[in-house]
């Protein structure tokens, strides 16, 4: 039951980026430092995780959520070898180009489908 209501997250983040994509203004100059696309697709699969991670928390304030995604996403950026800055500038640019963010969203989805593939078979070992 839980993979089903991490699915309908999933796929709730997923057009919540598309929309944001939509609504931002095109940016056709690479900036300094480009993530490449699959670092970015990893990125955004742990972004993801952590995002779901949050709200499963059910932390009643929004300042302590905040606080416990920065804290996950910190360590994101740490373990990737990015800053927030370089993230954000390559976030804009593949936002402004909907085939490279077509391509990175792919990658994120089967990277998370490949996570809970790994889960439904540890369950089934552990049942």
């Amino acid at each position: 039951m839980h993979l089903n209501r991490f699915c309908a997250h999933l796929w709730i983040l997923l057009l919540s980026g598309w929309l944001i994509i939509a609504c931002t203004a095109p940016e056709d100059e690479k900036p300094d430092r480009l993530i490449d696309i699959d670092k970015m697709a990893d990125i955004l699969t742990e972004v993801h995780m952590a995002e779901s991670r949050v709200s499963r928390l059910g932390l009643a304030s929004i300042d302590s959520s905040n606080i416990a995604y920065k804290h996950l996403e910190t360590n994101i950026f740490k373990k990737f070898g990015v800053d927030t800055s370089a993230y954000r500038k390559s976030y804009i640019f593949y936002s402004s180009h909907p085939q490279d963010m077509e391509v990175i969203y792919k990658r994120v989805t089967e990277n998370l489908q490949k996570k809970i593939d790994v889960k439904k078979v540890q369950q089934q070992a552990k049942g």
